[in-house]
């Protein structure tokens, strides 16, 4: 009975002191990354550029896919009247070039490839200034959270907790 008693009176005295901190009202906003990447021209600049150089790479890859193709219908057409050595040489060059075609594709669109890391170099500091100006919206105004709608972690907000039009305002600022 006693030691229930003191943790009561122990409990009582945490929330008396806890009690200012948790009555500080909280400031919360929210912004929709998705929009602020769809109107921000210089994220649009940069998605477009990278859209430009990845067209160049689908070109190239086509080009070398034309001669992978050719050298096989080659090998195919002439395979009867081959020598067994000149079968073997020009399947060896088909599978050079195959594999060259292969390596291509990994080093420009696999994991931590071209477009990849240039992906990154482009968007990087076009998502700091984002941050950036998300930080300065939510020191001048007083938010304590701002959170993301975009990212799906928010059931429902009040549209005035809203503070998109605000960071994409600070961004045309810069």
């Amino acid at each position: 009975m006693r030691h229930g008693f003191t943790a009561c009176l122990i409990g009582l005295i945490c929330v008396g002191l806890l009690s200012p901190v948790l009555a500080k009202d909280v400031k919360i906003g929210y912004i929709d990354s998705d929009r602020i990447l769809e109107e921000f021209s210089e994220f649009q600049e940069a998605r477009q550029k990278l859209q430009e150089e990845e067209q160049a790479y689908v070109t190239e890859v086509g080009a070398l896919e034309e001669v992978v193709t050719s050298m096989r219908q080659e090998l195919e057409a002439q395979s009867l009247m081959l020598s067994a050595e000149s079968r073997k040489e020009k399947e060896e060059r088909l599978r050079k070039k195959e594999e060259e075609l292969d390596a291509f594709r990994r080093e420009t669109w696999g994991e931590g490839g071209k477009l990849f890391t240039r992906n990154l170099e482009l968007s990087r500091p076009i998502l700091e200034r984002i941050n950036a100006a998300i930080e300065t919206i939510s020191e001048q105004d007083g938010y304590d959270m701002v959170f993301d709608a975009a990212a799906g972690n928010i059931v429902f907000a009040l549209p005035q907790h809203d503070i998109t039009q605000l960071v994409l305002d600070e961004l045309e600022k810069e």
